[in-house]
C-alpha cells in the first residue's frame, strides 16, 4: 500500500513523488489512482491503486542504494551479447525490471562497453535511460536535485573507468568509492537541515 508523500519509482517512467488519492470515472466503474509527480519535469503520472504493486516500488533507503553502487560499480562485467538485437532486448529487460542493481549493471557493463568500443546509438539510448533511472533514484533518496545526482552518478562512472584503467590504487579504492559516494550527499543534505 503506497501513501501520499512517499517517494517511489516507476518501472517505465522512473522517480517521483506520490501527490494524491483520486477517484476517476474514466470507464463505467470508477476507480481509485495514485496521481505521482514525476521528478524532473512537470509531468504526473496516474496509476491505478489495483496496479501500483506491480507498476511502482518505493525508493531505496539510502544505505542500501550505497550498498548497490558500491557493490555493482565495482562488480564483475557481464558479458553483454555480440549481436545487436540480442543485446538490446537483453539490457531492456533489466531496464523494465524496475530493479536497481539491474539498472546499475546496465550501466557499468555499457560505460565498460563504450570504453572499448563506440556504442550505437541504441546502446547509447539504453545508457542514458539507465543513468536517467538511477539519478533519478539517487535525488529522491537524497534528497537533492536531479542534476546534483545525475553529476554525483557521472562521477562514479568516472570513478569505475579510472579503477578500470589502474589511475586508482587497488588498496584505496573500496574507500574512495564509498567515499564517492556518500560524502557529496552527505555535505548536501547537512546544508538543508
Amino acid at each position: 500500500m503506497f501513501l501520499v508523500g512517499e517517494k517511489v519509482m516507476h518501472r517505465s517512467h522512473g522517480a517521483g513523488i506520490i501527490t494524491e488519492k483520486k477517484k476517476m470515472q474514466i470507464t463505467e466503474t470508477p476507480h481509485c489512482y495514485l496521481v505521482i509527480q514525476l521528478l524532473g519535469s512537470n509531468s504526473t503520472l496516474m496509476v491505478p491503486t489495483e496496479q501500483a504493486e506491480e507498476r511502482l516500488r518505493p525508493a531505496c533507503e539510502m544505505a542500501v542504494l550505497h550498498r548497490l553502487l558500491i557493490s555493482e560499480l565495482a562488480g564483475e562485467l557481464q558479458e553483454l551479447p555480440g549481436e545487436y538485437k540480442a543485446r538490446q532486448k537483453h539490457l531492456e529487460e533489466k531496464l523494465k525490471s524496475g530493479e536497481t542493481k539491474e539498472w546499475i549493471g546496465v550501466v557499468r557493463d555499457l560505460t565498460c562497453r563504450a570504453e572499448q568500443n563506440s556504442l550505437s546509438a541504441g546502446d547509447r539510448k539504453l545508457l542514458d535511460r539507465s543513468v536517467d533511472l538511477l539519478s533519478g533514484e539517487l535525488a529522491l533518496t537524497q534528497g537533492v536535485p536531479l542534476e546534483e545526482a545525475e553529476s554525483r552518478l557521472k562521477s562514479l562512472i568516472q570513478f569505475r573507468h579510472e579503477l578500470a584503467d589502474g589511475q586508482v590504487e587497488s588498496a584505496d579504492w573500496w574507500q574512495s568509492l564509498r567515499h564517492r559516494i556518500a560524502e557529496p550527499f552527505t555535505k548536501s543534505s547537512a546544508g538543508n537541515n
